[in-house]
């Protein structure tokens, strides 16, 4: 390998997209341990440091995780977690919340225009559009509708959605080897959709927070769209950005 990374950019981020490109290939699965760092400073013909550097971003970013007397192994959405890395949201006392989901609908539909382009893919190609209600406390409080691509969530049934005894991560995760590694969302606030004030129990005046959430997997793939929106008289939207010490 070119001892200064391709492109010119430094060796560590070839070798961290090297390891990317195994995990997107599933050489590496979800749980499992990964080749030690003289091993992968040997496949990648590069020095030790370089690999721990590529690693540790990895490690920063949870798709890897380091295990004491293990190793480093590749992240799981597992179910104990299933509301900490990607679920952005707390209760207005910032006390644990109770949640519990409500599969509203489950139907397969075809791509629009807009639908299309937040997916990457044609219009009219064949989709998944699912309604997921989130309960907090026992209140409506947050209204998920989901597109998927049914080309890679071919098997996908209502009753394994609804069942699933994990997240929703979780299950694409095990089930479609679609590992969720990255969100981008977009906020707003607006007037709630009737659709939603149904749901949520809400006036025609109340606004809702709108986030418009892309969810992707490796190789910056996107391979779920979702637009959420939320009761913020319940719960608030919160980010953290910054270094913790």
């Amino acid at each position: 390998m070119n001892k200064r990374g391709s492109l010119d950019q430094p060796l560590y981020n070839t070798v961290r997209s090297l390891i990317l490109i195994k995990l997107r290939n599933g050489e590496w699965k979800p749980g499992e341990k990964i080749p030690t760092e003289p091993e992968l400073a040997k496949l990648f013909s590069v020095s030790v440091g370089t690999v721990r550097k590529a690693v540790e971003d990895l490690v920063a970013e949870q798709v890897l995780i380091r295990r004491a007397r293990i190793g480093t192994t590749v992240s799981t959405h597992e179910k104990q977690n299933q509301f900490s890395t990607f679920f952005n949201f707390s209760n207005r006392s910032n006390s644990e919340m109770q949640i519990e989901p409500k599969l509203l609908s489950f139907k397969k539909i075809v791509a629009n225009k807009e639908i299309g382009n937040a997916l990457g893919v044609e219009v009219g190609e064949a989709l998944f559009e699912i309604d997921n209600l989130r309960l907090i406390d026992g209140k409506p409080t947050m209204f998920d509708r989901i597109w998927l691509p049914q080309k890679k969530f071919l098997k996908l049934t209502k009753n394994e959605f609804e069942n699933r005894p994990g997240s929703i991560y979780s299950l694409y995760q095990s089930q479609f080897m679609m590992t969720i590694v990255r969100i981008n969302e977009q906020v707003e606030a607006m007037q709630a959709p009737e659709f939603v004030r149904l749901e949520l129990g809400l006036k025609k005046t109340d606004p809702v927070l709108k986030i418009s959430r892309y969810a992707y997997t490796y190789g910056d793939e996107v391979v779920e769209f979702r637009n959420r929106y939320v009761n913020t008289l319940i719960s608030v939207y919160q980010n953290e950005i910054g270094l913790r010490e």
